[in-house]
């Protein structure tokens, strides 16, 4: 399912480990309230003004990092991108200001209607879709894809993620690249933990908590549980979610990429987007961002 990439810097606070949805970096404290809180249980994903407001700072940095990857990696003007589980659209909505004919699929009805507002707000335009990204074509293809954080991670079996990178790369041109960013699980890492971030913008302030509350290594499935202290002008809520992710080691991920004779993997990089700061898949790898490039 088409669900969402998370990100970004803002304020966190960490308990030792990982949370496999990585949360913004920063140094500052989150802010608290005294308030009465409403608690409800919602799909964290149909409240996008609130969670992308937790990621948003970095999204010019992601975005330059795309444009370097495009002109490091591909020997065309890319000018036509797609972006498969775009969620709020924040990167759609970026793309769209660098003038890039942008296109962003997601299931999720109320996200696509937020991002179509946005780019209303902003004066801009980006063609958003509906649709499931293991199965969909758009008949012309695209000079670049990206799948930002986890997001991949949210299709829990090696079946779909198959389709998913199938329909990659029907839809992407040759020699195009693949930008898909991911959390592995490094083979010294503590797969349990708590991070905690906030961020605010005009008449909010919001405290993050994501939690694992179940990691299987055998099943490959992690179940986290995400929330958010939403204070609006003096009015505080509580809402609380669990999503589920496909768990990758370096070794399952170098599998997985072995099946898909359509790409050549041509970089890899870390949560920094550093162009110059080429990492290499290991032991040791964790925030990872693949550069795949269809051969």
């Amino acid at each position: 399912m088409a669900k969402k990439s998370t990100k970004v810097q803002s304020t966190r606070t960490e308990t030792p480990a990982t949370s496999s949805l990585k949360a913004p970096k920063s140094d500052r404290k989150g802010a608290s309230s005294k308030h009465k809180v409403e608690e409800s249980v919602v799909n964290w994903y149909d409240h996008p003004e609130w969670y992308e407001l937790g990621f948003l700072k970095e999204t010019p940095k992601e975005a330059k990092f795309l444009e370097a990857v495009f002109k490091k990696h591909v020997q065309f003007p890319v000018t036509r991108v797609l972006e498969v589980g775009c969620g709020s659209g924040r990167l759609v909505r970026e793309m769209a200001r660098r003038r890039y004919d942008t296109t962003g699929l997601d299931l999720n009805s109320e996200a696509l209607k937020y991002c179509k507002k946005k780019l209303q707000e902003d004066g801009r335009h980006a063609d958003l879709v509906k649709g499931d990204m293991t199965d969909f074509w758009f008949g012309r293809p695209f000079d670049a894809a990206f799948n930002a954080i986890n997001t991949f991670r949210h299709l829990e079996t090696e079946e779909a993620a198959v389709k998913h990178l199938e329909c990659i790369a029907s839809n992407l041109r040759t020699g195009g690249v693949f930008v898909l960013s991911l959390h592995l699980i490094p083979h010294d890492g503590d797969l349990w933990g708590t991070e905690r971030w906030s961020a605010k913008g005009d008449g909010v302030a919001i405290r993050y908590a994501l939690t694992v509350l179940d990691c299987d290594l055998e099943t490959r499935i992690e179940r986290l549980r995400i929330t958010m202290n939403v204070d609006q002008n003096g009015k505080v809520s509580r809402l609380s979610d669990e999503i589920r992710l496909r768990l990758y080691t370096v070794d399952q991920l170098k599998s997985l990429l072995s099946k898909m004779k359509q790409f050549e993997l041509v970089g890899v990089y870390d949560f920094w987007f550093d162009i110059q700061q080429r990492q290499r898949l290991s032991r040791n790898s964790c925030d990872t961002v693949l550069v795949l490039k269809k051969l």
